[in-house]
This record gives structure tokens, C-alpha cells and sequence, in this order.
């Protein structure tokens, strides 16, 4: 079973090790991204620190947007993008449930500040 999750945060697009871990965040069935960054608030103050922004879309829900004081487009087209387990997701931190996989001891939720000029649609 999924005992634990990991926080990794990726503030330094020019890094490939994460600026910060916070290994031990606890973990239970159903649990969202969202929960899991507030149970590591909790358990970590001094060093996690995030915004939410809620949107309408049910889609998107609630959507981190700055962490450690590092928000989306403080430097140009880049903005926080969420993995879990590796893979980016399609919905916001509210709507991702991280799921018992029971090939894991470990689930592993990554934050990366991520230049998105690739995939900005140019105006035409």
C-alpha cells in the first residue's frame, strides 16, 4: 500500500534535482494533490509555502499558482505545472486523487516552474 506521498518542488528550470523534498507527507485513499501540499504546509511551514486559485472550470478546480513565493509568469511564460507519479496532469490540484498503485511505497508528487513558450499558441 501507498503509505506516503513525496513533494518535490522544481523552482530552477535549469536544475534537474528539486529545490526542495518533503518525503514523509502522509497518505490515505482518495487523497488530492491539493490535500497532500496542505497536509505538507502543515507538517512543514518553514519551508512550503503556496497559493490557490480557485477557477469555475470542473475541469481545473482549485490550481497552485505560485509556490515559495516563485509565481506563474514572474519570469516570462513560465508557470507551474504538476506531475504525479511522473506523468503531467490534466486537471488542477484539486481534482488530482492520487490512487493506491500497489507496485509503490511511495507516491511521488512533482511541481515544476516550467517555461510554456513551446506550447503558447502564437496570434495570428
Amino acid at each position: 500500500m501507498c503509505e506516503r506521498i513525496k513533494i518535490q518542488i522544481y523552482a530552477d528550470p535549469n536544475n534537474p534535482n528539486p529545490t526542495l523534498t518533503l518525503p514523509d507527507v502522509p497518505w490515505s485513499p482518495g487523497l488530492t494533490v491539493l490535500q497532500a501540499m496542505i497536509i505538507g504546509i502543515s507538517m512543514h511551514p518553514a519551508d512550503l509555502s503556496f497559493r490557490v486559485l480557485y477557477r469555475s472550470s470542473p475541469i481545473c478546480g482549485a490550481a497552485i499558482d505560485s509556490i515559495n513565493g516563485l509565481s506563474n509568469n514572474d519570469k516570462a511564460n513560465h508557470y507551474w505545472f504538476l506531475y504525479m507519479n511522473g506523468q503531467e496532469t490534466a486537471v488542477g490540484a484539486s481534482e488530482a486523487i492520487l490512487l493506491w498503485d500497489p507496485s509503490r511505497q511511495t507516491a511521488l508528487v512533482e511541481w515544476r516552474y516550467t517555461d510554456a513558450s513551446s506550447e503558447l499558441i502564437p496570434a495570428a
